[in-house]
């Protein structure tokens, strides 16, 4: 009796967590969604023009009229931060999105053939995760010039092995499940084994990765644009602009500020999705939830 009465306040209370943690889900998601809204319709809605220049109006503290201030050419730094949010928000999602989709094929590749096609790629995976990530990512920015797509390219080159063994990870822990048998017995072609039974039960941990992934990608990007390669002035981009206000951190620290919460903020937003995606993906909340319903 004491055991069955225990088993059902602890049924309650990961169901209670379970509510709390879609409760944060939805918050979060809203807020990213807003935040992705803001930074796709920011031509629209920028109070004035990022790159329009007043030199008469250089590095004015904030006020009523520029509420974060402006730079050192008269450009109101509220516009610019809420356009640079278009180009770093967006090159890192297209960076995440590139390195998920390259690494997750490589790896399902590698777990479901095997051989000598997964010891040569792992082999040059190895390579990759031997040098320091973010030294390779300037050595390769460098060789291929500024600019805000050749940093993506630079970080895509040695972000992929990560998501290759965790894909290749993912595939060989059920390659030999019985449902995978079974569709190859009853004739399945590999292409078919792969995508509809393999890659669906692997999406949750690389959604996860992914995820999470977001605001590391964005602060790499904008450390490469710090280093003056990644997206080039006037470009508003937060990197960029944190570079080109760094000598007047105490002058005008309004100028580095702006971009550099903004930064803050979006990646601790990402990160915050991500955990939270992680705790619903969590087969025990689903076994939890599950055995509540049946209770």
């Amino acid at each position: 009796m004491e055991s069955t009465i225990s088993s059902a306040v602890t049924v309650r209370v990961n169901h209670q967590k379970k509510d709390r943690t879609m409760m944060k889900f939805y918050i979060f998601l809203t807020l990213t969604i807003l935040l992705l809204l803001i930074a796709a319709f920011a031509p629209q809605i920028v109070p004035y023009d990022p790159y329009g220049q007043d030199l008469l109006k250089a590095l004015q503290p904030p006020s009523p009229e520029h509420p974060l201030g402006t730079d050192r050419y008269g450009r109101d730094m509220l516009s610019r931060v809420i356009m640079g949010g278009q180009t770093t928000i967006y090159s890192a999602l297209l960076l995440v999105g590139i390195v998920t989709v390259v690494g997750t094929l490589v790896g399902v590749l590698c777990g479901y053939k095997g051989g000598k096609i997964d010891s040569l790629i792992m082999r040059i995976s190895d390579i990759f995760l031997a040098f320091p990530g973010m030294v390779f990512a300037i050595a390769v920015a460098g060789v291929l010039g500024g600019g805000i797509i050749n940093a993506v390219v630079a970080l895509a080159c040695i972000s992929w092995p990560k998501f290759a063994r965790l894909a290749r990870g993912q595939v060989l822990s059920i390659k030999n499940m019985p449902y995978i048998a079974a569709a190859k017995l009853s004739g399945s072609r590999p292409t078919k084994i792969v995508f509809k039974h393999i890659l669906p039960n692997i999406t949750g941990p690389i959604l996860v990765t992914a995820t999470l992934d977001i605001g590391t990608m964005m602060m790499e990007l904008a450390g490469l644009s710090f280093l003056g390669l990644g997206a080039m002035p006037p470009i508003a981009e937060w990197g960029s602009m944190m570079s080109d206000g760094r000598s007047m951190l105490q002058t005008s620290p309004w100028v580095i500020l702006a971009p550099g919460c903004a930064i803050f903020i979006t990646v601790m937003l990402f990160n915050l999705l991500g955990d939270t995606v992680r705790d619903i993906l969590d087969p025990k909340t689903k076994k939890a939830k599950l055995t509540w319903r049946r209770k």
